[in-house]
């Protein structure tokens, strides 16, 4: 008897979990900035940005159903080089990425709590509740969780981007602003939007352990069929949601003479303002509840990835760590984390678009090397050639990379000859 099409979902998780991670910073922030600085002018390279990327998240869930092992045995198994690069990567911007989406969900944080009070100390609490959270609901929490918030800015930002189309928002005289590839500025933002877009190219890895969470929760592995189906709704899902923030972004502030903040309490409001200007008043409370759980999972996700795989990978590049239980380790990075995140909002933060960019931008230098690394596992020994995916993305794979360190070459150059 052929399983029905429901049986899909009991299998449904670790694709909205990715989409959890990935509507946040790139989304809220970077696409909604996009729009209102630019109009539509880089709808293009939002498209863009998610396809040749494609490859090199897909493997995250390709590798693990076909071989049942994580992903890092992929890096593992090129060598120890891979397996060292992923680390330093991971353990060098882990602390970043985690305050910024954190600082960010502090902005929406102060607004429902009607409180103004320094951002790395509603960080505190933000951080502090996740980790209760990790603590007491294990994989199960995250993994429901991630299906209800999703789902529900998704219908509101669909409606509010639909409804800003119809909106009356006064503009400035003249064609506005327009994109320069010349400009530094301008690919400094290019590069900035890029860099999560969808979101930074290490989730794979976070996309195959949360895969093999689900198998110790159900006891096996989803089909291919159903796990590929659900990594597909949760990365196009997600492209498709970058392009709506940037069309709210476009609507409702391209040529009206406003800018974001750079505070994250002032911009959290001014995000807020987008949706209620086209929805109406009425859906303020709805709208700031869905985006702050939005944020919420973002940190939520991230807080838990990072520690994860970093003790997933400190099993294999240590030898006196392995007979530390994993579980250990795990909470070891957590505390790493908490502690630098925090550290860095309250002793280095000036500007939240300035940690986003910067963010963002290590992101986006740090891709092709992660691209080339997941091109070499996508394609090697370890996938049979039957479980390997079609020619085209070989073809894409290859056309990314390259795309990736000729860009990143072109901004260091613009940036600093």
């Amino acid at each position: 008897m052929k399983p029905s099409s429901f049986t899909f979902l009991k299998y449904l998780g670790p694709g909205l979990l990715y989409a959890g991670a990935a509507v946040g910073v790139s989304h809220l922030v970077q696409s909604t900035r996009a729009g209102a600085m630019f109009g539509y002018e880089l709808l293009i390279v939002v498209l863009f940005a998610n396809l040749i990327k494609y490859p090199f998240f897909e493997i995250g869930t390709r590798y693990t159903i076909v071989t049942g092992n994580s992903l890092l045995d992929g890096y593992q198994n090129l060598g120890k080089a891979p397996l060292w690069i992923f680390f330093f990567i991971s353990v060098g911007t882990m602390c970043i990425i985690v305050a910024t989406v954190t600082l960010v969900t502090s902005g929406l944080f102060g607004i429902i709590l009607g409180i103004q009070m320094e951002p790395w100390l509603l960080c505190v609490f933000i951080l502090g509740f996740c980790t209760v959270l990790l603590a007491v609901g294990k994989f199960g929490a995250l993994d429901t969780l991630m299906k209800w918030i999703v789902i529900g800015l998704t219908l509101a930002t669909i409606t509010a981007t639909i409804l800003s189309f119809f909106a009356i928002v006064p503009k400035l005289p003249g064609d506005g602003r327009s994109f320069s590839i010349r400009e530094a500025a301008d690919i400094s933002f290019l590069i900035a939007l890029m860099g999560w877009m969808p979101i930074p190219i290490e989730a794979a890895v976070w996309q195959s352990d949360w895969t093999l969470a689900k198998k110790e929760e159900n006891g096996e592995l989803p089909p291919m069929r159903w796990a590929m189906l659900d990594f597909k709704i949760g990365y196009w899902g997600t492209t498709v949601l970058a392009v709506f923030f940037l069309a709210l972004g476009s609507n409702m502030m391209y040529h009206t003479g406003k800018e974001f903040s750079s505070s994250a309490a002032t911009f959290a409001g001014e995000l807020i303002q987008l949706y209620t200007a086209s929805i109406g008043s009425w859906a303020y409370p709805i709208i700031l509840v869905a985006a702050f759980f939005t944020m919420f999972s973002t940190t939520l996700t991230c807080y838990d990835a990072y520690p994860r795989v970093v003790a997933n990978a400190s099993r294999r590049l240590f030898p006196k760590v392995k007979t530390i239980s994993l579980e250990k380790l795990y909470w070891f990075w957590i505390v790493i984390v908490a502690i630098g995140s925090v550290t860095i909002l309250s002793v280095f933060l000036t500007s939240m678009k300035g940690l986003v960019d910067f963010a963002t931008t290590v992101s986006f230098l740090n891709a092709p090397i992660l691209a080339f690394i997941h091109h070499l596992i996508l394609f090697g020994k370890d996938i049979p050639r039957e479980h390997r995916p079609e020619p085209w993305m070989n073809l894409l794979s290859w056309f990314g990379i390259i795309f990736l360190f000729g860009f990143s070459i072109y901004f260091i150059q613009m940036r600093f000859f």
